[in-house]
C-alpha cells in the first residue's frame, strides 16, 4: 500500500512538473498608435516584441493580418525560455488617406494563450499637392478626404467628434445639406454654401448614449448637394463606432461594491469537426461581486457562433450557464472564432470567449 502511495505521489509530481514545462508568450505591448503619418512615406512599420517567460521553447506558428494592406513578419525559429522575438508589422499608406485600425492575429504553441491579437492604428495624412489624392472621394464635384468616420472610443455618456475636410472643385457654389441622419448623430457643415475652389469641413458628432447599443455599430447618412435628392442618392457617408460603458464617474464605494463577472473558461476547443457540423458546449458565468451583474449585449464575430445566456441579470454570488452553439459551415482547417460579452463589470466590461476547432471536409 505504501509502495502504491509513493508511486501515485511520484506520478502527480511528474504530471505537475510537465504541466508547468510549457512556453509562455508575453508581449510588451499589443497596441501601437502611429498617430499622424504622411501618405507619401508609403509604408509605416512597427515592431512588437515578446518574451518567452515559460519553461520550454516557444514557436510562432503563423501571423494573419485583417487586410492585405498590412503585412506581418515574425521570428520563425524557436525561442528558448527567457529569449525574445518580434512581430514586425508594415502598413501600406499609399492611396489610403484617413484613419485606420488593423489587427494581426498571432498563433503560437503557448497552450494557455495560443491566440494573441495585436492592433495598429493611426491617421494617414494625404499629400497636399494633388487635390484628387488629398480629397479622393468625389460627390458631384464636391471632393472629400474620406467617406468613413470611425469613432473608436465611444463610451456611453460621451460626445465624440470627427471632421471631414472637403473642397468644391466645380465652377458653381454648392449648397450642402444632410439627409437620413440617425438620431444619435449630429452633422454640421462649416459652410452650407461652399463657393468654387473653396475648402471647408463637415463635422460629425456621435452621442453614444443615444445610440442605446454596445459594441460595433454601423450607420450612414446622405450628403445632399443643391437640394437634388435624386442626384445625391449615392453620396453616402458611413459612421462606424465602438460603444463601451463609461465607468469613470463611479465613486470608490460603487467600485468596491461593483459586480465581478468571471467565466469558467474563455477558450473552448471543440477538437475535430466536419464541415457544416454543429456542436454545443456550456460555460459558466459567475458574479463574485456585491451587486447584480448585467449582460448588456453578446456580440459574436461569426454568424455560425451563438452565445445564449440563461439570464441577463445575475445576482451577487450567483452563476448562470451560457449555451455556446457553433456551426463549422464551410470552414476548413484550423478555425478560431470569437464572441464578446458586454457587462456592467467596471474592471472587465468586455469579456471575450474564443472557440477553436479543426475542421475537415465533409466528403
Amino acid at each position: 500500500m505504501k509502495h502504491l502511495t509513493t508511486c501515485a505521489l511520484a506520478l502527480l509530481i511528474s504530471m505537475t512538473a510537465l504541466s508547468q514545462s510549457v512556453p509562455t508568450i508575453q508581449f510588451e505591448s499589443r497596441l501601437h498608435d502611429f498617430g499622424n503619418i504622411k501618405e507619401d512615406i508609403k509604408e509605416a512599420t512597427y515592431t512588437f516584441t515578446f518574451k518567452n517567460s515559460g519553461k520550454s521553447p516557444l514557436i510562432i506558428q503563423r501571423a494573419i493580418s485583417s487586410c492585405g494592406c498590412t503585412t506581418p513578419e515574425f521570428t520563425k525559429e524557436p525561442i528558448v525560455p527567457g529569449g525574445s522575438g518580434t512581430v514586425r508589422v508594415t502598413y501600406n499608406t499609399e492611396g489610403r488617406p484617413n484613419e485606420f485600425l488593423k489587427t494581426i492575429t498571432v498563433y503560437s504553441n503557448d497552450p494557455n494563450n495560443s491566440v494573441v491579437i495585436l492592433t495598429i492604428k493611426g491617421n494617414v495624412v494625404p499629400n497636399e499637392d494633388n487635390v484628387e489624392q488629398s480629397y479622393p472621394r468625389n460627390m458631384n464635384g464636391l471632393r472629400l478626404e474620406k467617406t468613413l468616420v470611425s469613432i473608436l472610443d465611444a463610451t456611453t455618456g460621451s460626445i465624440r467628434n470627427d471632421k471631414i475636410n472637403i473642397v468644391n472643385t466645380t465652377a458653381n457654389t454648392l449648397k450642402l445639406s444632410f439627409r437620413n441622419v440617425p438620431s444619435h448623430i449630429r452633422v454640421v457643415a462649416s459652410d452650407t454654401e461652399l463657393k468654387p475652389g473653396k475648402k471647408g469641413s463637415i463635422t460629425v458628432s456621435y452621442l453614444a448614449s443615444q445610440a442605446k447599443d454596445y459594441g460595433r455599430k454601423e450607420d450612414a447618412f446622405l450628403v445632399i448637394i443643391n437640394n437634388n435628392v435624386k442626384a445625391s442618392a449615392k453620396n453616402v457617408i458611413q459612421v462606424s463606432a465602438y460603444i463601451t460603458e463609461d465607468f469613470s464617474k463611479l465613486t470608490d464605494s460603487q467600485l468596491k461594491n461593483a459586480p465581478i463577472g468571471t467565466l469558467s473558461t474563455n477558450r473552448i476547443n471543440l477538437g475535430q469537426l466536419k464541415q457544416n457540423e454543429q456542436r454545443t458546449q456550456f460555460v459558466t458565468l459567475t458574479n463574485t461581486g456585491k451587486t447584480p451583474l448585467i449582460i448588456r449585449k453578446v456580440v459574436p464575430e461569426y454568424d455560425g457562433l451563438k452565445l445564449i445566456p440563461e439570464k441577463a441579470v445575475i445576482p451577487a454570488g450567483k452563476a448562470i450557464k451560457l449555451k455556446v452553439l457553433f456551426n463549422t459551415g464551410t470552414f476548413s482547417g484550423s478555425v478560431v472564432q470569437r464572441a464578446t460579452l458586454f457587462t456592467n463589470d467596471p474592471k472587465n466590461s468586455l469579456t471575450r470567449l474564443f472557440v477553436t476547432a479543426q475542421v475537415s471536409p465533409s466528403n
